[in-house]
């Protein structure tokens, strides 16, 4: 009888130290990541896939996609992030993903970018640093439209 009593009084000492499991220190936090730091990710992805374009921040609301050229002058293309949507879409010629930004740009739906990846993590952590960028901008516009405190 003793035993089993301090079998279980173990048992809960072990088991409370993580309620769900998972140890939270293990959760990556995207809201505590800088701006700079999502870009750099995003980056890191276009690398991979293609070296030739890259993403900057324009202002807290505004990417600029930049494509280089081996001749001639360079391609530059604003991304707002309010009216941006990424897409993960499979690509039937082999067992990758395809990542797409889209825009409207008057009533009209427009790819701005295509990004190919191997697998299901990269396309949903290139969705998550973008849609982490969206919501600093959101917060970013009700900050200003905020009344100043009194």
């Amino acid at each position: 009888m003793r035993r089993a009593l301090c079998l279980l009084l173990l048992a809960c000492i072990v088991t409370s130290g993580c309620g769900d499991r998972y140890p939270i220190e293990d959760a990556l936090d995207d809201r505590r990541m800088t701006a700079s730091a999502h870009l750099k990710a995003l980056n890191r992805y276009l690398a991979a896939g293609a070296g030739n374009r890259q993403l900057a921040k324009q202002d807290s609301c505004h990417l600029v996609l930049k494509k280089s050229r081996n001749a001639g002058p360079g391609e530059r293309l604003v991304i707002a992030l309010t009216n941006s949507q990424v897409d993960i879409d499979s690509v039937p010629a082999n067992d990758g993903l395809r990542v797409k930004v889209t825009q409207y740009h008057d009533g009209v739906r427009r790819v701005s970018l295509r990004l190919d990846v191997e697998s299901w993590f990269d396309a949903v952590a290139w969705r998550s640093h973008f849609q982490q960028l969206q919501l600093k901008c959101r917060d970013t516009r009700e900050r200003a439209a905020a009344p100043p405190p009194a």
